[in-house]
């Protein structure tokens, strides 16, 4: 019998669809990127299947690409879900220790989670995860960890998110359209903390940023923990939509002015064009129009506008955000929308928060790293497999699971050549 184990993750996004395939040896607990597919998403409307044949398409086009680069046949994944359908909600419940000497045993911890989980729910949504926050052992509260510990009334405060389930359903049912079986479905936030967020900013306070295609989704970790979440529906791709429609051209080509012309503010691109830039920009190549010339700064006023908004609905949703006066960590923006330029600029002077855009991911090897943003859920999911199914449920991230290994010299492989 083979010592290593095949994880993949699936990240099915509004724009694309991610695959990454890891090995992981089972006595070494090396694990290793073997390949990455990507491919472009018709199928999802804000987190929703929109077109089933489009999705089983995409999703069968970004696991083949997956496949051909690390030569294994997929057949199980991790596979995210998110969308405005995802809703959250904090759940307590009590229980007596069972044990005469008032000692709490794992068993109790399982009660107490158990008697906290129940809630009532809507025939149509299910639960996607309960986190546990924290524990009470007789009155005392911030509890991490009460294993052990003597008491007589065990309480357990958790974080239940949960779905509508005929949309996570027909997600399901896509990925059996192409024979893959959906190990467990994972929240894109929790998923993403794994790769981007180490164990100390999600202990003082981070709000990590996802700026998907179809929404953006803010999450809040504090004291170790989700403490909350909301997707809003906004995302990168309506800023591209503006462009298109104010250019007259196409989403792809609009794609490509914005990132390589757009700015995220107005003042932002002045200074830049300040510094040697030209004030207008020739796209008559790219257009295929002759002497399409036009401002620099019409292009980031259109970009400015839709970020504008974003970004407004963001510090509303902050406001309800538990200790929000307490991010000394600031915020880590991802997804592909993390790409526009002038974007961690204009968040540090929007938010009044130190800022950091992208990630390299905490992964090593003799590869070249790749420093992709949109990444971040798909390498998330793998490592959240790999504790779920290795590390016996003791919590990790990449960052701490990465110090783990470099005293034996671990390595990690990346794949370079991923786009589509």
């Amino acid at each position: 019998m083979s010592n290593s184990y095949i994880i993949t993750g699936i990240d099915i996004g509004n724009s694309l669809v991610k695959t990454v395939v890891a090995e992981l040896d089972r006595e070494t607990l090396t694990p290793k990127i073997l390949g990455v597919g990507v491919s472009e998403s018709h199928g999802l409307r804000k987190g929703v299947v929109v077109d089933m044949g489009e999705t089983i398409k995409d999703i069968g086009e970004s696991v083949r690409k997956a496949e051909t680069v690390s030569g294994v046949r997929i057949r199980r994944a991790y596979v995210s879900v998110n969308g405005l359908h995802i809703k959250s909600q904090l759940s307590r419940g009590v229980i007596a220790v069972s044990k005469a000497d008032n000692e709490i045993a794992p068993h109790d911890l399982e009660r107490v989670i158990d008697a906290a989980s129940i809630v009532s729910l809507p025939a149509n949504r299910e639960v996607i995860h309960i986190l546990p926050k924290n524990y009470l052992v007789d009155g005392q509260e911030y509890v991490k960890n009460p294993l052990g510990m003597k008491g007589v009334r065990l309480e357990a405060e958790v974080l239940i998110i949960d779905g509508l389930s005929p949309y996570i359903r027909n997600i399901a049912k896509c990925l059996n359209a192409n024979d893959i079986e959906v190990a467990e479905f994972v929240f894109s936030p929790l998923a993403a903390s794994y790769s981007v967020l180490d164990k100390s900013q999600k202990e003082h306070g981070v709000l990590s940023l996802d700026l998907g295609g179809g929404v953006s989704t803010l999450s809040f970790f504090h004291e170790g923990e989700l403490a909350y979440a909301s997707t809003i529906p906004l995302g990168s791709r309506h800023i591209t939509n503006d462009l298109a429609v104010a250019l007259r051209t196409s989403m792809d080509i609009a794609e490509t002015v914005k990132l390589q012309h757009g700015c995220a503010s107005l003042a932002l691109q002045k200074n830049t064009v300040g510094h040697g830039r030209k004030d207008d920009i020739d796209l008559s190549d790219l257009i295929g129009e002759e002497n399409f010339i036009i401002p620099r700064k019409n292009i980031a006023k259109v970009v400015e506008a839709r970020v504008g908004e974003v970004f407004e609905m963001i510090q509303t949703e902050m406001k309800k955000i538990p200790h929000s006066g307490l991010i000394p960590a600031g915020v880590v923006i991802t997804g592909g929308g993390a790409k526009l330029p002038g974007l961690g600029s204009f968040v540090k002077e929007r938010l009044k928060l130190p800022v950091r855009v992208g990630i390299r991911y905490p992964f090593e090897g003799v590869a070249d790293q790749v420093e992709d943003p949109a990444l971040a859920v798909a390498a998330g999911l793998v490592l959240y497999g790999m504790e779920r199914e290795f590390s016996k449920g003791r919590p990790f991230s990449a960052f701490n699971f990465v110090e783990y290994l470099n005293p034996v010299k671990k390595v990690f492989s990346w794949l370079k050549n991923f786009s589509p």
